[in-house]
């Protein structure tokens, strides 16, 4: 019987200045974190925002065989993205296999295992976020509580600039509402018109390129890259490579 290294991965909470900064609207790129320890990370962007009393994006790399053991801090949350490679979750006894574009989202004080099951180091995403609102425990069990989504399953709708993926669109411990879909474009086609909205949004390349248009100003993204849009910002996205781009869209209330 093979033995697996166990690592603990606290989350804890350090006053320092990066943590109260707003986080400004802009591009934030992909960093690859070291593998030299069984899991590695590298922070992406981290401060507090119109919703969030804090919040803090994650690249992380689990080298290969290695299982970690997990606990969600009691005032926060926790989304998790597979960006490459194949892991394994257990949580509440239940077993999940995750493929890239696979997400997983724990509530409060949730407890859970993950085990890198590729033969070579996989990686991931982790956002950590505490809202500005009470914690509410009761609406995020009532809303169904923490939840895996296998990328495979997910059911893929198309219309004239490509697809979409829909992931989930429901209330949580930390907020009223959270929405998570998958946009495919096309090649040269935008999402929709450049537009403003009240609440914040982050945007993650899942492959090939996209220009966004941010307030008065265009960035360009790769795979792995991040967009984040503060509330009333003007934005809007689309494909500036060759072939179908595809990316994440997360907003909250």
């Amino acid at each position: 019987m093979k033995r697996y290294f166990f690592a603990v991965l606290l989350f804890i909470n350090i006053c320092v200045t990066a943590q109260t900064d707003t986080i400004a609207h802009g591009l934030y790129r992909w960093k690859e974190p070291a593998t030299s320890k069984a899991i590695s990370s590298a922070i992406l962007f981290e401060g507090k925002s119109h919703d969030f009393k804090w919040i803090q994006m994650k690249a992380n790399t689990v080298s290969s065989l290695k299982e970690l053991k997990l606990k969600v801090a009691g005032d926060e949350e926790l989304l998790l993205i597979v960006k490459s490679g194949l892991l394994k979750l257990v949580i509440k006894d239940s077993l999940y296999t995750l493929v890239c574009g696979s997400i997983a989202l724990f509530m409060p004080g949730e407890k859970f295992r993950l085990k890198n099951d590729d033969t070579s180091s996989s990686s991931f995403y982790t956002m950590r976020y505490k809202s500005k609102l009470p914690v509410n425990k009761l609406r995020g069990d009532t809303a169904g509580g923490s939840l895996v989504i296998d990328w495979n399953k997910v059911s893929v709708k198309t219309n004239a600039r490509g697809f979409r993926r829909d992931f989930f669109d429901r209330a949580t411990a930390m907020g009223r509402r959270f929405e998570m879909h998958v946009t495919t474009l096309k090649d040269g086609f935008s999402s929709h018109d450049p537009h403003i909205h009240p609440h914040e949004e982050i945007i993650l390349n899942i492959d090939n390129k996209t220009e966004m248009l941010i307030g008065d100003k265009k960035y360009n993204g790769n795979a792995g890259d991040f967009y984040f849009l503060t509330s009333g910002i003007l934005h809007g996205v689309k494909n500036d490579g060759q072939g179908l781009c595809s990316y994440f869209a997360f907003r909250f209330e």
